[in-house]
């Protein structure tokens, strides 16, 4: 949702993704380009400063990363939000690449939750680390109407029963969830029941 959410806005997403599947659909929803992070090989925590070797090899894979978004956005700018949900895997990138004055907001951490940020990129370069969970009650209002406009599609990939609940944690445990939202029934026997009873 976040890059419709973009485009809608006037944005330029560039989605980062782990698989051709996952480019694709990120593609039909609007993104100007994909990069394929299976192609780089820097992810993880960062080297220690004294390791100058890995620091030096970190350097030049997370440069041409930089390089890779560039060529994707057709000129050398930054990306001014970066939107991080990996956490641990890429949250250094994200810092790196994030432009001055620019903010990474991290909504999870789904590769782990000891993200290392260098505080040289953070200070140097006046950027902002953001945690959100979502929205507030106004801008939950904002996304509703942008869904009811057919601006967004909530991209509802898998709908199961209350008792696959744990099925639905399991897929994005083991990263086999189809791209896109999951959603679980709760007090109903069937997709399709959203309304109340005498509404």
């Amino acid at each position: 949702m976040a890059i419709q959410i973009v485009r809608a806005l006037g944005g330029i997403p560039i989605a980062v993704v782990s698989s051709d599947e996952k480019a694709e659909w990120c593609m039909k929803l609007g993104a100007r380009g994909v990069i394929n992070r299976s192609e780089f090989h820097h992810w993880g925590r960062l080297p220690d400063l004294d390791d100058s070797q890995g620091m030096a090899e970190w350097s030049a894979e997370v440069r041409r990363f930089g390089k890779k978004f560039w060529d994707l956005l057709g000129e050398r700018r930054n990306p001014y939000i970066v939107f991080e949900h990996s956490g641990e895997a890429t949250m250094p990138t994200s810092m790196y690449l994030c432009d001055t004055g620019g903010m990474v907001v991290v909504c999870g951490g789904t590769s782990g939750y000891l993200a290392d940020v260098d505080l040289r990129f953070l200070w140097m370069r006046q950027k902002r680390l953001q945690g959100s969970h979502f929205a507030n009650v106004p801008q939950c209002h904002a996304i509703a109407q942008m869904v009811s406009q057919k601006l967004v599609d909530p991209c509802l990939s898998w709908v199961g029963t209350f008792a696959e609940t744990g099925l639905a944690h399991q897929l994005m445990s083991e990263n086999r969830h189809p791209p896109g939202n999951m959603a679980v029934l709760v007090q109903a026997p069937r997709r399709g029941m959203h309304e109340l009873p005498g509404a």
